[in-house]
């Protein structure tokens, strides 16, 4: 399985608040990825930049590139280059290099890394929406 990292952070935010994951508007494989994970923590995820595995089927992948647009940040409108800059952030403060081949348990292992740099990692973002996803 092929995931960015902040994907990953991102289904085990869903699984701690017991959020149902059903299909998306977008299309994308969000729900199928978390389901593959909750069955199988020991399933290999390879950390990429880019498109990855939730990314399949979305209607905003155009020749492998995210077209969706943000509004919450002045300094970003294109979701591609916001995640891309979010996941080097995420991987800077969890050692993990692109192209690491790592189990959902070892990157849980990562997660007070993760959460004692949330902050510097979303810095920009919403303080409060940060607060929450913490």
């Amino acid at each position: 399985m092929k995931l960015r990292i902040h994907h990953f952070f991102d289904i085990i935010k869903d699984f701690g608040s017991r959020r149902k994951l059903t299909p998306h508007s977008y299309g994308h494989s969000y729900h199928i990825v978390a389901q593959k994970i909750q069955v199988n923590p020991e399933t290999n995820i390879k950390i990429v930049l880019g498109t990855d595995d939730i990314c399949k089927g979305c209607k905003y992948i155009v020749n492998n590139h995210c077209e969706d647009t943000i509004l919450h940040r002045e300094d970003f409108t294109s979701k591609e280059k916001f995640n891309d800059h979010i996941d080097k952030r995420i991987l800077k403060k969890c050692n993990i290099i692109v192209g690491d081949i790592l189990t959902p348990v070892e990157l849980c292992e990562k997660i007070p890394e993760y959460l004692d740099h949330i902050f510097w990692i979303y810095e920009g973002n919403n303080i409060e929406h940060t607060q929450v996803r913490k």
